[in-house]
């Protein structure tokens, strides 16, 4: 992961510091503050995998955004990833509530 991460400038600020991921064992959370941005660090982990016989798993991959409404296209080998509402991380449940 920290190789796909090399010169990335991206992520969202919290208190000051940029953040762009969040991990423990095999569980990963990408953070961006815009869909191309998105792209981009999906695609980065995308191409290191490949370059380590992995892959992204596409059916259990998903994106969130803080606005259920905005549209948005985030692919993986030409795979749509599918939009959802809230996600669990390390048993806390991330959602628009913050509950």
């Amino acid at each position: 992961m920290c190789v796909a991460l090399d010169g990335y400038e991206g992520g969202f600020r919290i208190g000051g510091r940029c953040i762009t991921n969040l991990r423990y064992a095999d569980d990963i959370v990408l953070i961006a503050s815009s869909e191309k941005e998105l792209q981009d660090i999906v695609s980065r982990v995308h191409e290191v995998a490949m370059e380590m016989n992995m892959k992204v798993n596409v059916k259990k991959s998903e994106v969130k955004v803080s606005d259920d409404l905005s549209p948005i296209k985030v692919t993986v080998a030409g795979n749509t990833l599918a939009k959802t509402k809230s996600f669990k991380y390390l048993g806390a449940l991330f959602n628009n509530e913050a509950t």
